[in-house]
């Protein structure tokens, strides 16, 4: 929608469309005779006004001989008198193929030259670039090609999240129901919520998707349409966003993305290790800093009140985003506009919550086994 070229060619279809369909015979031979004859008539009676008005500005003493010997032969009379056989010369010269595919050329290079004169030539190598990885010839072959391959990736994605789901689900079971607790038992947990919690931090959380579903206009009775136009995406990891923020070269943003590592990466991780090196090694159970960090830091951690964000922020941009397209389908009554707003909440954001739920139940069952021991 935003390439000259695109509409460069639906304008050249519309326009060759319309000169192959033009026929020149019965009525529509008779109404484009009128026309052109008015057209004509009007154009001898502006150049006879312009050339009258032009000859008395330069005449000499209020007479100009040019106008008296224009009147005196009527040049401009004799014009008219032609006018029916200039016409019928036009209709049959348009009715002639040969002569349809010179004006065809004619309008399409004069669209053309304006474009370049107007709009700065646009670089494809990128374009190239990806048609070549994808080895397509076209556009349509490749976004062919790359909607399946997303489909297929989307497809394996949904299966190993129901595996690691499920396989995740049968850990915290097990320990649960078994009332034998052991260090091993637990650590076994603690290792599969670490590789959700890696899952978290570096799978994107959050897809910002604003697209033009449709765009069509009308020039000259022919719809001018744009399909699935991309307006604005954006895609990233809690990892992504810190090295963006830590790459600003601002000491504020810097700050931001140091605090987002530490509570929503390095904390959960010294949470995990401490609890790890409690389990196996007892003289830490009176550690004032291991005990903090298994027990304690969850309400310190804020990787609760982070993954609360991160939905609020979900619905904050859904919402904006729905306002936004909602005017942008309303900007005119002559243009047909259907907008979407495909932003969700992606793979990160439910691992990283599984994460927060499945470290609660851990140190409960740290715990659990702290005061079993405790009990012996």
């Amino acid at each position: 929608m935003f390439n000259i070229d695109a509409w460069e060619e639906q304008f050249a279809v519309i326009i060759t469309k319309k000169l192959n369909e033009l026929k020149l015979s019965g009525n529509d031979r008779e109404e484009a005779r009128i026309k052109i004859e008015t057209f004509l008539y009007e154009s001898i009676d502006k150049f006879e006004t312009t050339y009258k008005a032009e000859n008395e500005r330069e005449a000499n003493y209020g007479f100009s001989l040019k106008n008296f010997g224009a009147d005196f032969f009527e040049i401009f009379g004799e014009l008219k008198q032609h006018v029916p056989i200039i016409t019928e010369d036009i209709l049959n010269f348009l009715e002639e193929e040969e002569n349809r595919d010179s004006i065809k050329e004619y309008i399409l290079a004069q669209i053309n030259s304006y474009t370049d004169s107007t709009f700065q030539k646009l670089d494809y190598t990128r374009y190239q670039d990806i048609l070549f990885s994808y080895n397509a010839l076209t556009k349509e072959k490749c976004k062919k090609i790359i909607s399946k391959q997303i489909h297929d990736i989307t497809k394996e994605q949904t299966i190993l999240n129901i595996i690691l789901g499920l396989a995740l689900l049968s850990i915290l079971l097990f320990l649960w129901s078994n009332k034998t607790l052991s260090p091993y038992k637990i650590t076994i947990c603690i290792l599969a919520i670490l590789h959700v919690l890696v899952l978290g931090v570096f799978l994107p959380m959050i897809a910002i998707d604003a697209r033009i579903s449709s765009m069509e206009l009308q020039l000259m009775g022919e719809p001018i349409v744009f399909k699935d136009q991309v307006l604005y995406y954006k895609s990233k990891s809690i990892m992504e966003v810190a090295n963006v923020m830590l790459s600003q070269g601002k000491i504020k943003i810097i700050l931001v993305g140091i605090l987002v590592v530490l509570f929503s990466v390095i904390f959960p991780l010294v949470k995990l290790i401490s609890s790890v090196l409690l389990l196996f090694n007892h003289s830490l159970k009176n550690n004032k800093v291991i005990r903090f960090m298994v027990f304690k830091s969850g309400k310190w951690s804020m990787a609760d009140v982070f993954v609360v964000a991160i939905f609020m922020a979900y619905i904050g941009f859904s919402g904006i985003i729905s306002s936004q397209l909602t005017q942008l389908e309303n900007v005119s009554n002559h243009l047909d506009i259907l907008t979407t707003n495909q932003s969700e909440l992606q793979n990160g954001f439910f691992f990283f919550m599984a994460f927060v739920l499945c470290s609660i139940f851990v140190s409960q069952s740290i715990q659990k086994y702290i005061n079993f021991k405790k009990a012996l």
